[in-house]
């Protein structure tokens, strides 16, 4: 796979992860009348660790995308989507990306030195699956991702519930909170240490089992700037939970991730 490309999708996904249970973005596609196209375009800078478990930061640049088409098929920072709506019932399915994880870092490499030994985690597409449901001003919200490549082929499921306020004509904040449950090929994959893996890293070996990976909480901001731009910002904390927390590679449990943007709407 190109590495031009995998540097572009690990920009994208950056988005997608600081903005986390992405209720934000579905959200700002709901609240305006449905047009043939609803295209919002961006760009802004996130803060995230350099892997899950990680007590070290770094900022990336990242693109900020989001096209409608007839409130059907939409492509954002969580992937190409198509969905069918009933009143306030949402369902659909798709393809996402999974950038991995490297074991290196430096200019071009967004890793982490210390996870040396431990071998390169591949760059994955995913199938996905997803419904939400809007009860009065709550959305709860349910998702499945299945990862595609050889050595990164686990599933995560996603399930949540967000709940928008608006403060002014042109405030609206959000807040959500969800948890992620992972199976054991995913939980092995990036939480796990193999025997290999322990000889070659020094971490101790460790085997990693299924169940819920973490909890978060998220905090949502749009601010409308005019008629078409706007600014946008997601802040998430997450804490990971079970054989996540307990892994020899996580240097802290607790995580937080950020990202700003600045939107022009179409």
């Amino acid at each position: 796979m190109p590495q031009s490309f995998v540097r572009f999708a690990s920009l994208v996904a950056c988005a997608a992860i600081a903005a986390g249970a992405s209720v934000p973005t579905k959200l700002l596609a709901q609240d305006r009348p449905r047009g043939e196209w609803d295209v919002t375009l961006g760009a802004g800078a996130a803060v995230r660790p350099t892997y899950e478990g990680s007590d070290h930061y770094i900022v990336s640049p990242v693109p900020f995308v989001n096209v409608i088409w007839r409130d059907t098929i939409a492509l954002g920072v969580d992937g190409l989507s198509a969905y069918w709506r009933y009143q306030n019932l949402r369902i659909g399915g798709g393809l996402s990306y999974g950038t991995g994880r490297q074991q290196s870092s430096g200019i071009f490499q967004q890793g982490d030195g210390r996870l040396a030994g431990m071998g390169d985690i591949p760059a994955a597409f995913a199938l996905k699956a997803f419904a939400d449901y809007k009860l009065g001003p709550v959305v709860l919200n349910a998702g499945l991702t299945k990862f595609t490549a050889n050595g990164n082929d686990g599933v995560l499921v996603n399930f949540g519930i967000g709940l928008p306020y608006k403060l002014t004509e042109t405030t609206t904040v959000r807040a959500s909170v969800s948890a992620d449950w992972a199976d054991q090929n995913y939980m092995q994959t990036y939480f796990g240490v193999t025997p290999t893996q322990a000889v070659n890293s020094g971490f101790a070996q460790f085997n990693a089992g299924a169940g819920i990976k973490d909890v978060n909480f998220g905090v949502g901001l749009t601010q409308q700037l005019g008629p078409h731009w706007a600014l946008v910002a997601n802040a998430r904390l997450l804490r990971l939970t079970g054989d996540a927390e307990n892994s020899p590679i996580v240097f802290s449990k607790t995580q937080a991730l950020f990202m700003s943007a600045i939107t022009y709407h179409f």
